[in-house]
């Protein structure tokens, strides 16, 4: 028995149609079906040198320190509560908090070694990369003396109970 030439170019016209439509759903659902978390940690800084400052926030003055607020970038998709706790591991250096408050910058924190920072303090990307919002400055400087030129600072990250090491080397700018 032959298949007519209208069942024949119905078939093939069938055929292709399903073809297209079977790639364009593995292309739409084979993200979803291997989706995989984006695992916690710190991206940034990770060892890089970071230039020295003197950093003046409204009546407040710092001598040879880093803001973080610029270089502080964290990863993660999942969801391990509401804070984040930054430690200081150097023993002679400090964190100072200063927050803007609309009208004028207010230090909250003074000289301090572990901080806890409130989740909505991180603007998360849809890479799921968290950056420092731009009126929170973490501040971190050495508590007595000048720092040494490329001296490396560490820190850890902890998340819930996930927890992630980050550190900088503090150098100078050149003249």
């Amino acid at each position: 028995m032959r298949i007519s030439y209208e069942t024949e170019s119905a078939i093939k016209i069938l055929a292709a149609v399903a073809i297209i439509a079977v790639v364009v759903l593995y292309y739409l659902l084979a993200p979803i079906v291997t989706h995989k978390p984006v695992p916690y940690g710190v991206a940034a800084p990770k060892g890089q040198i970071i230039l020295l400052e003197n950093i003046t926030l409204g009546k407040y003055n710092w001598e040879n320190a880093v803001d973080l607020q610029k270089y502080l970038i964290l990863k993660g998709s999942e969801d391990y509560g509401d804070s984040v706790t930054l430690k200081l591991q150097n023993p002679d250096w400090c964190l100072d908090i200063v927050i803007w408050e609309g009208q004028k910058y207010v230090r909250t924190e003074e000289c301090i070694r572990e901080l806890v920072i409130p989740k909505y303090l991180f603007a998360i990307s849809s890479a799921f990369y968290w950056y420092v919002e731009s009126g929170y400055h973490i501040i971190v400087y050495k508590r007595e003396g000048t720092p040494e030129n490329y001296e490396l600072v560490n820190f850890t990250v902890t998340y819930g109970e996930e927890t992630d090491w980050g550190a900088f080397k503090a150098a100078y700018p050149r003249d």
